[in-house]
């Protein structure tokens, strides 16, 4: 029997075991010095913008990993802080505090966001209080830069914990996206409902999370086996064996959500990293369909991963998922995704220029040592699938391969064990692939095919350009010939095919898939449930009725009506954060426009707004004055 049983509010669901690391934040930014002399206040205004754009750059880059793991719900709540940081009344309130009261940038921006925080928390309403917690989340991360303090504190706190729990006042969204990258298996906190954006982040992710009112003094100490059993609203410190049997069988209950025979298609998962893997993940599933290596090259911070590295990172996916298939994909660096200590030299357009397999031709070792490590720990694995990335045609393909025979030819040299009878594909992610198609199936065994790149490519149009993204339309009739080009190809050469992209987990693009005679799709694991449970719904004959008539149709919007006779299509939403730094919306003809060096600027009480050209800028100041005019004359009626 457990040391002690303590009642807890669920916050986000789930259960989980591991031992407890109590987080304490860094030091108060208030007792960093609080006076300036006169002559420091202009750099110290530089110093908080400065920061401030570091902090947002971070969150940039945290917005391109939660999207390339098709993460769009959870890359919005982080494209919300970038706003707030970016809010033109936030800046000019901490320059106030500056100048006025001679204060350090750390103390300014402490006392602007407490201002806003008190207001929050003493709102009526519930939703606003969990507002709060965003600003405070900004809060820590301007300190940690204007304060320089250790940045790598969380990491340091469970990197040696095999399981580890952490204990904290309050959860705040930036350690849910770090907790997710660290392997922490809960959280246990004092503060916080489910409504907060670090709940509904801990939810996608899986990450149980349970409050405790005042946990300080719970009798939980450091170090401590806990169980969180946020299913059952209940923290178990020190469980006994009998315990942990109880949790375990909870934990691997078979859903009783669906008959997966039932299914028009079979589900696998994607992945960035194997410590987001539980047992219970792969129920009902065939396996690994994407993992996405990358992760892996990007948390080291000095150099790439040794092959022992990697070596034991693989296998331990391959020990979870011991029964299951488990398909790897090699190394993409490139476009979005870098290196702190590789250069991918210059790059005009890196999302046209060096990734992929094109490092290899200069840096052949890089994909050697990490195929070495992917099947030395193969030999744990039941079915073993490496999937290629970025091939354009079968030169490229020819390539890898020859790179793979080096790999294999080495170990047997060495004498040293690995999986032998593996397969490989090819992630169709390239309209040039698609063209040669065919050919490159010839030479591999499966195929996925990645419609986030494809179709990017396919319309030479970048999705997160707030001016263009409308151009990326994967429901445009020429989209879904091509899709269904690669499905009839893939069944007359008897080869397995499967869609790994952001539609396959999309419920209004689900019907024209299965309609397209797609049967595997490759989704992230918070999405099964709602995609076997819309897959249910769907009439195979119907399906592939509406995707005829889709095929036919001349324009985007005449599939999106057709969609509507199956089910009601729900609009893309506005993607007004994706405006980015140094960016504004022309009021005007709304058009994303550049602020820094733009002269077409006009201040309208205190705010100001910049445009594209100066028919626009004119407009803007002549509808004004009618305004005002209009004011005036009401006024004096």
């Amino acid at each position: 029997m457990a040391r002690k049983s303590i009642k807890g509010e669920i916050i986000s669901p789930g259960i989980s075991e591991g031992d407890v690391r109590f987080l304490i934040f860094g030091s108060d930014p208030f007792i960093a010095k609080r006076y300036l002399s006169d002559n420091g206040l202009a750099a110290e205004i530089a110093r908080f913008e400065e920061e401030v754009k570091a902090v947002a750059n971070e969150l940039n880059e945290a917005v391109a990993i939660l999207e390339k793991d098709s993460l769009f719900d959870q890359a919005e709540i982080v494209r919300v802080h970038i706003l707030m940081l970016k809010d033109a009344g936030f800046h000019k309130k901490v320059h106030e505090k500056i100048q006025k009261n001679q204060l350090a940038a750390e103390i300014a921006v402490a006392h602007v966001l407490q201002e806003m925080i008190s207001i929050l928390e003493n709102s009526d309403s519930e939703l606003f209080s969990q507002r709060a917690a965003d600003f405070k989340d900004i809060g820590m991360r301007l300190r940690k830069k204007l304060t320089k303090e250790d940045s790598a504190i969380f990491y340091k706190l469970v990197k040696d914990v095999e399981d580890p729990v952490v204990a904290v006042k309050e959860l705040l969204p930036s350690l849910v996206l770090e907790a997710k990258e660290r392997g922490v298996r809960a959280f246990i906190v004092e503060q916080g409902t489910s409504l907060s954006h670090a709940a509904i982040l801990a939810k996608s992710f899986g990450i149980p999370v349970l409050r405790i009112n005042n946990l300080h003094n719970c009798g939980l100490k450091n170090n401590e086996n806990v169980v969180v059993d946020a299913m059952n609203g209940r923290l178990l410190i020190s469980p006994s064996e009998g315990d942990i049997s109880e949790i375990e069988r909870l934990m691997h209950k078979e859903p009783t959500i669906v008959n997966e025979t039932q299914l028009p298609a079979k589900l696998w998962i994607n992945i960035v990293d194997p410590l987001q893997i539980n047992r219970e993940d792969l129920k009902g599933i065939e396996g690994v369909g994407l993992y996405r290596t990358e992760l892996l090259f990007m948390k080291n911070r000095e150099d790439f991963p040794t092959e022992d590295e990697q070596f034991s990172v693989y296998a331990s996916l391959f020990k979870k998922c011991r029964d299951y298939t488990v398909t790897i994909r090699t190394l993409d660096i490139g476009g979005d995704k870098t290196l702190p200590y590789f250069s991918l030299g210059p790059q005009e357009n890196p999302y046209l220029g060096f990734r992929a397999h094109r490092i290899f031709r200069f840096h052949p070792e890089i994909f050697i040592t990490q195929v070495r490590a992917i099947l030395k720990a193969g030999l744990e694995s039941v079915n073993l699938r490496i999937l290629y990335p970025m091939i354009e045609s079968v030169n490229e393909l020819f390539f890898v391969q020859e790179l793979l025979a080096e790999a294999v030819n080495s170990l047997k040299d060495e004498g040293v064990g690995f999986k032998e009878d593996f397969q490989q594909g090819v992630l169709i992610e390239v309209p040039s692939a698609v063209w040669n198609f065919r050919e490159l199936l010839q030479y591999v065994d499966f195929a996925n095919v990645g419609t986030n790149d494809l179709l990017q490519y396919f319309f030479a149009v970048d999705r997160n350009n707030a001016n263009v993204y409308k151009s990326y339309q994967p429901e445009n009739p020429v989209v879904l010939k091509m899709l269904k080009n690669l499905v009839d190809v893939a069944k007359e050469l008897n080869k397995p095919l499967s869609i790994c992209g952001e539609i396959a987990s999309d419920v209004n693009f689900l019907p024209l898939l299965i309609g397209l005679g797609f049967d595997a799709l490759s989704i992230d694991s918070h999405a099964v449930p709602t995609v076997k449970k819309s897959l249910l719904s769907l009439d195979i004959s119907e399906c592939r009725k509406l995707t005829q008539e889709c095929l036919r149709a001349k324009r985007t919007d005449d599939v999106r009506t057709i969609l509507n006779k199956l089910n009601s299509f729900r609009q893309r939403a506005e993607p007004s954060s994706l405006v980015g730094d140094s960016e504004a919306i022309d009021p005007v003809c709304k058009m994303v426009v550049h602020t820094e060096g733009n002269n077409l600027v006009v201040t309208r009480s205190g705010k100001k707004f910049y445009f594209c050209c100066k028919q626009c800028r004119d407009r803007f100041i002549k509808d004004s004055e009618n305004y005002i005019s209009i004011k005036s004359h009401v006024k004096e009626m």
